[in-house]
């Protein structure tokens, strides 16, 4: 059995976080109301030998809860908040272009203009691809995530370890802002900040797809 403080510690977690969830059902409320009494008697009792039998008993069932976490509601479980991110990470990393391989210029020269205008909008496209994916994740309380990380690392799976770390890592990284020329992460920004600057990087990116149809145009007589 893992350490009983970590588990113990699980457990309250666990409590704190059903107690808040509006959607947890009679069941999930019945389980967090238990594990709170077993661990309350476990504090709170003078015999060694009933305290240790009252603790075997309480990690027992947190692990046993534990163990069903996909179950849980979401505010009980690691990751919830960004089950449709990932889900949408996944679906954007599977799906590659046959000219991604290519510069502009490449593409231009072995494609000619309409190759090299589906490169620049892939290219453009992209962009504001992976800053609406890192606000999404900014914005799903991946700080709530990192606090099982930081509290219940051994508790996890190794898969979700590596997952916290990679958002937090990716959502760390420092990109050059169009609208100020600035490197700054997402994950630095302040909400409201981070709201005006994506707007502004979005339409910026926008105005750059504007122009290579325009040039687009210009190269292809109509």
């Amino acid at each position: 059995m893992k350490h009983s403080e970590s588990v113990i510690a699980l457990g309250k977690r666990l409590v704190a976080e059903l107690g808040m969830e509006p959607s947890v059902d009679t069941l999930g409320r019945w389980m967090a109301h238990y594990i709170a009494e077993l661990i309350r008697k476990a504090e709170e009792t003078d015999d060694p030998d009933m305290r240790s039998k009252v603790q075997e008993k309480c990690c027992e069932t947190i692990l046993k809860l534990w163990e069903h976490r996909a179950m849980l509601p979401r505010g009980a479980r690691p990751l919830a908040n960004l089950e449709g991110v990932l889900l949408a990470i996944e679906k954007f990393r599977g799906e590659q272009s046959p000219w991604s391989v290519f510069s502009r210029e490449e593409a231009e020269r072995v494609g000619g203009p309409w190759i090299w205008f589906a490169k620049v909008v892939e290219d453009i496209g992209l962009r504001m691809c992976r800053i609406a994916v890192l606000t999404a994740i900014a914005e799903a309380s991946l700080g709530k995530e990192k606090r099982w990380l930081q509290e219940h690392k051994e508790m996890l799976s190794e898969e979700e370890i590596k997952i916290i770390q990679a958002l937090d890592s990716w959502l760390s990284e420092e990109m050059i802002w169009q609208s100020e020329q600035q490197r700054v992460s997402v994950g630095d920004l302040e909400p409201s900040e981070r709201t005006r600057r994506v707007f502004e990087e979005i339409q910026a990116s926008i105005e750059q797809m504007k122009s290579s149809f325009e040039l687009l145009l210009n190269k292809v007589k109509c």
